[in-house]
């Protein structure tokens, strides 16, 4: 487990950004399959990299020689040399934003840990120059910090005015669970703070719209099984604007999305469009409503925007946006004519600038990836329009390499559509194929950018299909309101159809199909085998929920009690109501209806999916006399969070594929 006290080591260390961190001896990879595991599981190396509001230095998070990951500081005039400000013996720094010029604000946690845990994770602040360190969450402190007055948990805003200030969120905690959330104005230097409102704010918030100022202007939160919206009245009152069901039929509900330097406030909701696709609004104070026109969106997909600003001159320059790859719609015609110069230099890939909180800064930090190359970065220095290589998360990754990742839509047998991504490795095919079903199940799995699953599958000569089963976020509120209550039933069969239609494109076929996942997707794999035995050879099923009816026990998941009675049981099932169809759709259950061999593995010490499912669902494989192969990771959580313990999986599915679809001597 993570060791709360740590020691922390101020050290000035010269980094030569952009060389390599791999083993110089090692010759590089000319095939697919000579690229080892660790490639594409291991810790990055860079990542992270944010300008300072006025542009003249940048943050990143890169990795130390220990393999931790430390937080480094550049000067943008000067790019070979950086320092490393903070680094731990005993946990990782994930995260970084400016607070003015000088400050600092980070988040650790232990990557290196058994597993993940919220009362692991900690926020600290630090100058520039690596001193005045304090630590801003009082859940976990480092012992060369000073210690924070409060637990404070989530930032809200990043005011920018000069100041060491922000305003963050402080969580009540009840049932075990943080829930109402209020806001204060955190000096980051003393560990002073006042709410940024004297009003009775409402029970249940859980997401502030703060001005640039620091004061209130609207709230969301949860009554229940509802949503609502409240403003905040020139009297300092809140005054409630709207509410809907929060999994009903809310397909054109809202979601606030920030307060805009240009005095606007911004939201999200579904468009008119047949998918309830979500677009980006301006939302009236006054009215509680929003314009009938989105400013941006996209018929098909969620696409998920943040403003682009210049607090400097109040201004929105962009948006932020994801279709099926990320992208940036620029309102200033100068960043447009920008782009087009940047994305003219580096062809091929998805270029994001970042100008720090001012658009007229003189130098931008680009991130360049793609369907086949992990994040690089560059500094782009507008007078000189020149690039200069910073680095990369994955130097070892070659993307010539890697696989082409497309996306489609696919019939499913009801008429609707499914969202599917197809990973195709080098050669002509036909290849043995992976179907790859994503967790969540609630959430959208993948877009037009760098997998480390997909392409490692890829390059031991899988075909990958990944299908976005209905359920899934980011294709529209209706696909996702689909997938009410059909674990096992009509989401099954989203996946089966993309099986189907995959397989009979000519690239793959059902005598050589696998289906493999991690958690959801692990349930997904073993439910495929009971339902669909005709279209998958064998299974591969990490950290499973085998019995629906126990992840819906209070005892049975981390999920709060009114996460349970108001999420999981409206979207999966209540025992109560629903008993036979959950019996019904358990792999558990049905494990004497399994006869393809499956690979099942699970942390010893997962909180979210206890490791009994998995144990319990070994052994009435093995009674049915399945051919099953067991791995029991003892000191990981849901996720394999160990670097190690990643490779040792994806090793280990690599052989158990191989076996059983990975060579045409398989009979189907």
């Amino acid at each position: 487990m993570m060791r709360i006290a740590g020691s922390l080591m101020w050290v000035g260390l010269m980094l030569a950004l952009g060389a390599s961190k791999g083993n110089a001896a090692e010759a590089p990879a000319t095939q697919p399959s000579e690229v080892p595991v660790e490639a594409f599981f291991d810790t990055v190396d860079m990542e992270r990299p944010e300008l300072s509001p006025d542009g003249m230095r940048m943050a990143a998070v890169t990795k130390a020689k220990s393999g931790r990951l430390q937080l480094s500081v550049f000067e943008t005039a000067n790019l070979p040399a950086g320092r490393v400000i903070a680094t731990f013996d005993n946990a990782d720094i994930t995260g970084v934003a400016w607070v003015s010029n000088d400050r600092l604000v980070f988040t650790t946690h232990d990557l290196l840990s058994d597993t993940w845990d919220s009362r692991s994770v900690a926020r600290f602040a630090i100058d520039r120059d690596g001193t005045k360190g304090t630590a801003l969450n009082g859940r976990a402190v480092a012992s060369s910090f000073s210690p924070a007055h409060d637990p404070l948990d989530s930032i809200v805003r990043y005011l920018n005015d000069g100041s060491s200030d922000v305003i963050e969120g402080v969580w009540k905690l009840k049932w075990g669970q943080w829930t109402d959330q209020v806001a204060v104005r955190y000096d980051t230097r003393s560990g002073h703070w006042k709410p940024i409102t004297e009003a009775s704010v409402p029970l249940g918030l859980y997401k502030w719209i703060v001005d640039d100022k620091g004061a209130p202007r609207a709230a969301m939160g949860y009554d229940k099984s509802d949503t609502f919206v409240v403003t905040v009245a020139p009297d300092g009152t809140f005054v409630e604007r709207g509410r809907w069901p929060s999994l009903g039929s809310g397909g054109d509900a809202l979601q606030l999305l920030a307060w805009g330097p240009d005095g606007q406030v911004y939201a999200v909701r579904s468009n008119g469009d047949r998918h309830g696709s979500r677009g980006l609004y301006r939302f009236d104070l006054a009215t509680g409503k929003t314009d009938p026109e989105p400013l941006l969106s996209t018929h098909g997909f969620d696409i998920d925007p943040a403003l682009v600003i210049d607090e400097r001159a109040h201004k929105v320059l962009g948006v932020r946006y994801t279709t099926d790859a990320a992208a940036t719609a620029w309102f200033d015609s100068d960043l447009k004519a920008l782009q087009a110069r940047i994305d003219a230099a580096l062809p091929g890939t998805v270029n994001r600038i970042d100008l720090g909180a001012c658009g007229c800064a003189a130098r931008a930090v680009v991130t360049s990836s793609s369907d086949r190359q992990p994040a690089r970065y560059y500094l782009f220095d507008r007078g000189s329009n020149s690039l200069a290589p910073l680095g990369g998360s994955r130097p070892a990754i070659a993307p010539k390499l890697m696989a082409q990742t497309d996306f489609f839509r696919v019939k499913s047998r009801d008429g609707q559509e499914i969202p599917v991504w197809v990973t195709r490795p080098a050669g002509k095919g036909p290849f043995p194929t992976v179907v790859l079903v994503h967790d969540g199940p609630w959430i959208r799995g993948w877009s037009w950018e760098w997998d480390a699953e997909s392409q490692f599958l890829a390059s031991r000569g899988y075909l990958v299909v990944k299908p976005e089963f209905r359920g899934s976020h980011g294709y529209g509120r209706r696909w996702f309101e689909a997938g009410a209550r059909q674990w096992g039933l009509k989401m099954q069969d989203d996946i089966a159809d993309a099986t189907t239609w995959a397989t009979s494109q000519g690239s793959g076929g059902p005598a050589r199909t696998c289906i493999v996942g991690q958690g959801y997707g692990g349930y997904a794999a073993l439910m495929g085998l009971v339902r669909y035995a005709e279209l998958y050879r064998c299974g591969v099923s990490l950290s499973a929920p085998t019995d629906l009816k126990l992840i819906l026990e209070p005892s049975g998941t981390d999920a709060g009690p009114e996460d349970l009675l108001y999420g999981m049981k409206p979207l999966i099932g209540d025992p109560e109501t629903d008993g036979a169809q959950l019996d019904a759709t358990s792999p558990l259950k049905l494990a004497a209806q399994i006869r393809r061999p499956v690979l099942l593995a699970h942390g010893g010490i997962d909180r979210h999916v206890d490791v009994a499912h998995g144990v319990k669902l070994r052994r009435a494989l093995e009674a049915a006399k399945v051919p099953v192969t067991w791995l029991e990771y003892k000191d990981e959580g849901h996720f394999l969070n160990l670097p190690q313990d990643r490779a040792d999986f994806h090793r280990r599915m690599e052989q158990f594929l191989a076996v059983n679809i990975g060579s045409p001597s398989v009979s189907p």
